[in-house]
């Protein structure tokens, strides 16, 4: 069953990263960093399926060599706090081939990174262990449509509320200051190049891996981005183990508790059943209350009809009544009351009850528990006493 995963990280030198040797490792390929000289030679890792780099129409060509893309990024984000490149670290649905799942990256790649200015040099990553992932490294930097870098802010005029551009107000005189050639001067304000770092990107991301990879999945194996509380759904959410975890199995903590909620949830689900066949139960025990609420009217309607006819027929006299007699209303009432009563007297016991099933089930839990801690207890104590 496919599971949804989505992380997103950035890899920077404050935390003494290298975007090189990054791109090494994800790609499993021999790259050497410009900067230090030294070569990142990571071929020999195992698991690496498939990479490819995503380049927009502006990116010079060179680009498509992972070794000169880094190492211009390297070389542009010199500062020591510089952030280097963005990753998105996602889950690929193991009931997919091979060629649907890159073609399933490509494509999410494309739109929602590439088409927006980004180069992305992504690889796929399996050990055939059932956690097949890929991991996406994305320049955070813009190219210019001639090719070279973008600055990472840019300076504009700083607008008020009716969009107008704000004065610079010389404190002295109250008015707007002139500046060199008889120029007004306006406030101005630094803002960033690009909206890649918008906080609603990653809901925006996180949405749309989900609905590109449901473009794949059988209806029952489809996936979603929100937690189970936003989907209102009553299931314990599971922790990443990833591949260390994998590989240890039954000895790891995070296995083992991914053990436990997949158990408690099983739980919680065949609780959420029963209930919903006791609410289904309810509904149509109030839909049998209300017909017989309806019955009983008419029933009593009848029946007064059926007493002002006998009063009618009281005041006509002997001549009327001596008259052939027809069915009436009060005839039909009593034919069919007596009918009433002869399927009541025929009718089977009713079955059990999916809430008297549960009570019993509950019951006999209950008193297994009780007779389990006796006897722990008598154990403790050394046994009964003869």
């Amino acid at each position: 069953m496919a599971i949804y995963h989505l992380s997103l990280k950035t890899i920077s030198r404050s935390k003494g990263q290298s975007a090189v040797a990054s791109s090494a490792y994800r790609s499993g390929s021999k790259l050497k960093d410009f900067e230090t000289g030294e070569v990142k030679d990571f071929t020999k890792k195992h698991g690496v399926a498939y990479s490819e780099i995503q380049l927009p129409a502006q990116a010079p060509a060179k680009y498509k060599d992972r070794e000169e893309l880094w190492n211009a990024v390297e070389e542009k984000e010199s500062k020591s706090n510089s952030q280097l490149a963005r990753e998105v670290e996602l889950a690929l649905p193991a009931e997919l081939e091979r060629p649907t799942q890159i073609k399933l990256v490509h494509d999410y790649v494309q739109a929602n990174f590439v088409d927006r200015g980004m180069c992305a040099d992504w690889s796929i990553h399996d050990k055939e262990d059932g956690n097949p992932h890929a991991h996406i490294m994305l320049t955070t930097r813009a190219i210019k449509q001639n090719g070279t870098w973008a600055p990472k802010q840019k300076s504009t005029y700083l607008l008020d509320e009716n969009g107008a551009k704000v004065p610079q107000i010389d404190p002295k005189t109250g008015q707007q200051k002139i500046g060199a050639r008889g120029r007004k001067m306006w406030q101005r304000t630094t803002e960033s190049y690009t909206d890649w770092n918008d906080r609603n990107n990653a809901e925006i991301w996180r949405k749309s891996w989900a609905e590109s990879c449901n473009q794949y999945l059988a209806p029952e194996n489809k996936i979603d981005h929100r937690s189970y509380e936003r989907q209102g759904v009553e299931q314990i959410p599971t922790i990443h183990e990833g591949h260390v975890a994998r590989e240890m199995g039954d000895r790891s903590e995070r296995v083992q508790t991914n053990i436990d909620i997949k158990a408690s949830n099983r739980d919680l689900s065949s609780l959420s059943a029963t209930i919903a066949k006791i609410q289904e139960e309810a509904r149509k025990l109030f839909r049998q209350i209300a017909e017989l609420t309806e019955l009983i009217r008419k029933r009593a309607q009848e029946k007064a009809e059926a007493k002002r006819q006998v009063e009618q027929l009281a005041q006509t006299g002997p001549a009327s009544r001596s008259a052939e007699p027809t069915p009436n209303v009060a005839d039909n009432f009593l034919k069919q009351l007596n009918a009433d009563k002869a399927k009541q007297a025929k009718s089977a016991p009713p079955e059990e009850s999916v809430a008297g099933d549960f009570l019993k089930k509950l019951n006999s839990d209950r008193s297994k528990r009780q007779d389990h801690k006796y006897r722990e207890r008598t154990h403790d104590q050394g046994g009964p006493k003869l």
